[in-house]
């Protein structure tokens, strides 16, 4: 990876790293606030926020230790990076959200079937309507650093922002009802909250999952769509095919089979795929990894088909040509085969020596008989290309 690259990934760190620090003191002071005043007021539905505002603190904290590992560099145990604590932080705090709203309703239960409700002091109402205002803030503030840095983490974070700003307008419904004279509404919006931080609960796992199991719906659709347009735009890539890609927390990782023109060489095509892959890891800002396979064909329609038998290789078959020219004076020896391997079957070309004495009719008229004989040797040889070879090297440049 580039300098620049690594620069703009210490850049992406720090600018998250903000955010979340942010994130962590509006969640501090919002618990005290909400635990303290709840308490002190009687209301059910504010303590259940202040439990909502402190699962948020500790998911400040554990994406905090979460980037802070993901960010390790690849070693000996990891060599693909440590992307995938970012993926196991989130499901902790997932269940992490599930118990604190198992918690809240089971509290809320509990006070409605209590023999007397009593209603909640005004303060109560003050400080929710305070956290919808501060967590909608901290929503907007986090939700454009994560789409910006394509940090699903950090987005994740953001919608909690979101989950406890409308939470909290719950939480001010139901406060107000008890204020009104209505005290059962404040339990009953206690469950409401119980039910806004489930939900988050299972969507943050939902999207750790698909993560942690490879899912290429974790990779987003943007960048998956840029990888295609760069590969198809390379002059000598003629299609594409098994694209894959999945999340290593911040990072993509992926592997791409390309199609190439099947009489290039071997360093050719290898040269073609590492254009290909510079370009990629160079613009496509998540990119960490990608492995380029080089194809002649789409050999992914049917990949056990072409496994069935083994292709002879080049010495198979040039043993047996070799073996062969005893029936053919006018050729003295096989230079060279160049076997190109497809679905439809083998094109070989030929490159043999004939002596100087032979004409190019009489060699012409051998070479074909020798390339008749090739083709119904059970090679699976399709065409053969016959070519002379003088024998004399013209120039041999440093």
């Amino acid at each position: 990876m580039s300098h620049e690259a690594l620069d703009a990934k210490d850049a992406h760190y720090a600018e998250a790293k903000l955010v979340t620090q942010v994130g962590t003191g509006g969640d501090l002071v919002l618990t005290i606030a909400k635990l303290g005043i709840g308490y002190l007021s009687n209301s059910a539905a504010l303590v259940a926020e202040g439990f909502h505002s402190g699962a948020d603190l500790a998911f400040d904290l554990v994406v905090l230790v979460g980037m802070k590992i993901a960010r390790k560099a690849p070693d000996e145990g990891h060599p693909y990076g440590h992307g995938k604590f970012e993926g196991l932080t989130s499901i902790l705090l997932a269940v992490i959200l599930l118990a604190v709203a198992v918690g809240i309703v089971n509290d809320a239960a509990g006070r409605l079937t209590s023999d007397e409700l009593h209603p909640p002091g005004p303060l109560a109402f003050w400080v929710a309507l305070f956290s919808i205002v501060a967590k909608e803030a901290l929503f907007q503030y986090t939700i454009r650093t994560g789409t910006r840095l394509k940090s699903n983490i950090i987005i994740a974070n953001a919608w909690h922002h979101r989950a406890d700003s409308i939470s909290s307008g719950a939480a001010l419904v139901g406060i107000g009802g008890a204020l009104m004279g209505w005290p059962i509404f404040d339990p009953l919006a206690a469950i409401a909250v119980a039910f806004f931080v489930s939900k988050v609960s299972f969507e943050i796992g939902s999207e750790a999952i698909k993560e942690l199991t490879d899912n290429m719906e974790s990779v987003d659709a943007e960048a998956h769509a840029q990888m295609v347009e760069i590969i198809k735009n390379h002059p000598e890539v003629l299609g594409t095919h098994t694209l894959r890609a999945r999340r290593l927390g911040p990072d993509i990782v992926a592997d791409v089979h390309l199609e190439v023109d099947p009489f290039l060489s071997v360093s050719e095509g290898h040269q073609i795929a590492a254009e290909v892959r510079s370009e990629l890891l160079q613009t496509v800002g998540a990119l960490s990894e990608l492995i380029v396979h080089v194809d002649v064909e789409n050999d992914w329609i049917d990949p056990y088909e072409r496994l069935k038998g083994r292709a002879p290789t080049r010495r198979t078959m040039k043993e047996a040509l070799t073996a062969q020219l005893a029936s053919f004076p006018e050729l003295s020896a096989v230079w060279d085969l160049i076997p190109h391997y497809s679905a439809q079957g083998i094109i070989a070309d030929l490159i043999l020596e004939a002596p100087p004495e032979v004409d190019q009719a009489d060699f012409r008229q051998a070479s074909d008989a020798l390339a008749r004989w090739f083709l119904g040797a059970g090679f699976s040889v399709t065409q053969v290309r016959c070519h002379r070879h003088s024998g004399v090297v013209v120039a041999a440049l440093p």
